[in-house]
């Protein structure tokens, strides 16, 4: 913005010292002529009758300086709309959708991990707010029309409640400290106490105190990658099979997981009595029972009871008709 500001300042300057070597006007006069050729506001000269010099002059002043002098203008008020009254409406709609927010997801540091949750997210087209207090780390954040954001501390009360933490479904912890997860998820958890809550931690020690402050799972980065690389040496296919399935993206199989509601039909029924494989092409993977351990590949006869966590593969259109036709409502 200061390149055509300072152009003008030019134009003008130039405009000014012209007149007064030319027409010996001084300088208040001087700068007044100026002024009034560049802006071609029509008012009076200050001299009756102006030398051939200052005639000629006042043409080229004419013809350079009111060009500049619309171009600078123009690429102000650009500056002027894109930096501040542009920006200025950005915040209040984006304020807006954020009160607006509901069963939303909150991410909490857009570091590398924050940065690959997000990506997630907006992939799932699933409604979330991100929240960081390095504006740098947020840069591609800010250029977007669609993505919503907080720059602030997210372990103060006061940030959380502005992403409407009470009415949010999850929080993903994922600053750079285990003391600052520690120190965030136990705050997240005395605003929201049903709030599921999944923590960083970069080492052993963090991970028990993050999840005894509450958080419902701690994720260890160096350990997964850790696991990964060595089950990639040891069953590469099957870590492949695994990532398609997680990104999605070149496979139409994938998996999911939901809750059964006290309003499914499949509730009250055993796995083998819905027979999920024929009647909506998708398999029960795993289920989990409140307070129970994770059961993979499950007994046919294991009966489905509201509060259970099923673990479902299929493709795209098999999962959304299963939930559909057999969680949301009874028949």
């Amino acid at each position: 913005m200061w390149k055509p500001v300072a152009l003008i300042l030019l134009v003008i300057i130039i405009g000014t010292i012209g007149y007064h070597l030319i027409e010996n006007l001084g300088f208040l006069d001087s700068l007044y002529m100026t002024i009034i050729t560049i802006t071609t506001v029509g008012f009076r000269e200050v001299k009756e009758s102006m030398t051939t010099a200052g005639q000629i002059f006042t043409i080229f002043i004419i013809l350079g300086g009111v060009g500049t002098a619309i171009f600078a203008l123009t690429k102000i008020g650009e500056a002027l709309y894109e930096g501040g009254f542009h920006q200025y409406l950005r915040r209040k709609k984006m304020q807006k959708d954020i009160q607006n927010l509901k069963d939303h997801y909150i991410i909490c540091g857009h570091g590398r991990m924050g940065k690959i949750v997000r990506e997630r997210l907006e992939e799932e087209n699933l409604p979330f707010v991100v929240i960081e207090k390095d504006e740098a780390s947020i840069k591609d954040l800010m250029e977007k029309n669609n993505s919503l954001f907080i720059i602030g501390d997210a372990t103060q009360e006061e940030v959380l409640l502005k992403a409407k933490v009470k009415k949010a479904k999850a929080l993903a912890a994922l600053l750079p400290t285990d003391a600052d997860n520690l120190y965030l998820s136990f705050t997240a958890k005395l605003l929201n106490p049903s709030l599921f809550i999944l923590s960083k931690a970069l080492d052993e020690e963090g991970e028990k105190k993050i999840l005894q402050i509450g958080a419902n799972r701690v994720v260890n980065p160096y350990k997964l990658s850790g696991l990964k690389i060595a089950q990639g040496l040891i069953r590469p296919t099957l870590v492949d099979f695994m990532d398609l399935i997680i990104r999605r993206k070149e496979l139409s199989l994938y998996m999911d997981e939901f809750v059964v509601s006290k309003r499914a039909t499949i509730k009250e029924k055993t796995i083998v009595e819905c027979d999920l494989r024929k009647k909506a092409n998708v398999i029960v993977v795993a289920i989990k029972k409140p307070g129970q351990d994770i059961v993979f590949n499950p007994d046919p006869n294991t009966k489905i009871e509201a509060g259970d966590t099923l673990l479902v593969m299929g493709d795209t259109q098999s999962i959304d008709l299963f939930q559909k036709n057999y969680l949301n409502s009874l028949t």
